[in-house]
């Protein structure tokens, strides 16, 4: 009966090994096709870039004032739902910026063909209208590789806020830049929480003061910034653990050229 019984617990024991084995497995796969076509983006607006500054030498000033990114447009021929590409300099964050209105969340879990992705892609709210909104809202996975929005986490700091005050923001209409105003973290649908994430459109001053007003109060620091009615707002958006169902949020305004 005893060795009966250690023949089952061994086979068992094979039988958990070889499911994690083979989740292991699949995880790395993933991870890998993740990064070849991160890789293969990286390649077409990198090699657009290069292109457009051979180019450069022969425009006049006011014709380079007016050239949009010449990576971001070739990537939105490749895929016309990627609308921008954000950089945090010093960090992981470099990355295209898709927009599918059509379907919440539609890039979650998703990559930048639409193929499914663990890690998915940024991307723009839905509720927003890029053109017009007064708050650009950007959502990204915080990877325990520390890739996509990961490295949001180290806004809770203020010496790495200090570090990394300015988000850089390409668009088909040009180059943003923004300062990082406020950094918080919060749980989110609960009934009761700051629902950052309905903030696109503001009613009316009032409504856009009552928003900064409330990230302010929220931040883990005062950066010395703020913003007033009429500042093009960025808000970036991702999983934060000490919260139940918690985000970190960063949010920042636009510096005018």
């Amino acid at each position: 009966m005893r060795r009966f019984l250690e023949g089952i617990l061994m086979i068992f024991s094979i039988v958990l090994l070889s499911i994690s084995i083979y989740f292991l497995m699949g995880m790395f796969a993933q991870e890998k096709h993740d990064r070849d076509v991160y890789e293969k983006v990286i390649e077409i607006y990198e090699n657009a870039e290069e292109q457009t500054g051979e180019d450069e030498d022969r425009e006049s000033e006011e014709e380079k004032q007016v050239q949009i990114n010449a990576g971001l447009l070739a990537l939105h021929e490749e895929n016309p739902d990627c609308i921008g590409w954000i950089t945090i300099e010093g960090t992981v964050i470099d990355y295209p910026v898709m927009y599918h209105p059509g379907e919440k969340n539609y890039y979650l879990h998703r990559d930048f063909d639409g193929n499914y992705s663990a890690a998915g892609s940024l991307f723009i709210s839905e509720i927003c209208d890029p053109q017009n909104c007064d708050n650009l809202l950007i959502y990204g996975h915080h990877m325990n590789s520390g890739s996509m929005f990961a490295a949001l986490e180290g806004y809770k700091k203020h010496d790495f806020y200090e570090k990394h005050p300015l988000i850089s923001y390409s668009t088909l209409h040009g180059e943003e830049t923004y300062q990082v105003i406020a950094a918080f973290s919060t749980p989110v649908y609960t009934g009761k929480d700051f629902a950052y994430y309905s903030f696109s459109k503001a009613v009316d001053a009032r409504d856009y003061d009552n928003y900064i007003r409330t990230c302010k109060s929220l931040s883990y620091y005062e950066t010395g910034f703020s913003a007033e009615y009429g500042d093009r707002l960025l808000t970036l958006s991702t999983c934060e653990y000490s919260h139940k169902n918690g985000r970190m949020v960063v949010v920042a305004k636009k510096l005018e050229p």
